[in-house]
């Protein structure tokens, strides 16, 4: 894996993006999430997870990214186990995370499988209060409901229970890790957009430039 490199904090124009190489393409990759998980303001904090509906369709939605660990190519992300997410991932592990930072206007899909594990202790006790009440949630999420609510028990509507209620939402927790072997980097630019496809086997990364 490359070294943490800082992200353009504008588009790349001129002789910054002339000069663009495969090293910096996938250092920007891994920069993306890094910023993500690192800073909690960050655009990259909520990149889009893709997964398999039971019907062979699509299936995206918005996740919060909790961790990454570059040496095992592995992003972690918290959801409730009786999501249709957790379900997917167990009948088909192929997933794509998707990151777009509009500052610098980068975007990178990251390939691979995922895997959930309910109840998981040490992302469990490194989730906060606020994160932990989520799984409070009576009903399983998208059961239909004849109006708009939260699906908090009344004692958690509007107010984060004692650490010791919390505890009882964990058997709904799970940590979904996802492990990629690919990413395809698009460098948007007024100039001429730049893309490029990063392999990852081993402790190798073999990047090649593709058309945008």
């Amino acid at each position: 894996m490359t070294g943490k490199i800082e992200l353009p904090c504008a588009p790349l124009e001129g002789e910054a993006l002339r000069a663009l190489s495969l090293a910096e393409m996938t250092a920007f990759a891994l920069a993306l999430p890094s910023d993500g998980a690192e800073n909690p303001a960050s655009p990259l904090r909520k990149p889009a997870l893709a997964t398999i509906a039971a019907d062979g369709a699509p299936a995206v939605r918005t996740v919060i990214l909790r961790s990454v660990d570059a040496g095992r190519r592995a992003f972690g992300i918290f959801t409730d186990a009786r999501s249709s997410k957790v379900a997917e991932i167990a009948r088909d592990s192929r997933a794509s995370l998707l990151f777009y930072d509009p500052r610098c206007d980068i975007q990178v899909r990251f390939s691979g499988r995922a895997a959930a594990r309910v109840g998981e202790e040490s992302a469990w006790a490194s989730a906060a209060p606020p994160s932990r009440r989520a799984y409070l949630v009576t009903a399983p999420p998208g059961t239909p409901s004849p109006g708009p609510v939260s699906g908090l028990p009344p004692d958690a509507e509007g107010v984060i229970p004692p650490l010791e209620r919390l505890e009882e939402g964990r058997s709904n927790f799970a940590l979904v890790e996802f492990i990629f072997d690919e990413a395809d980097i698009v460098v948007l630019s007024r100039a001429g957009n730049r893309r490029a496809r990063i392999r990852y086997e081993a402790e190798r990364a073999r990047a090649e430039w593709l058309v945008p």
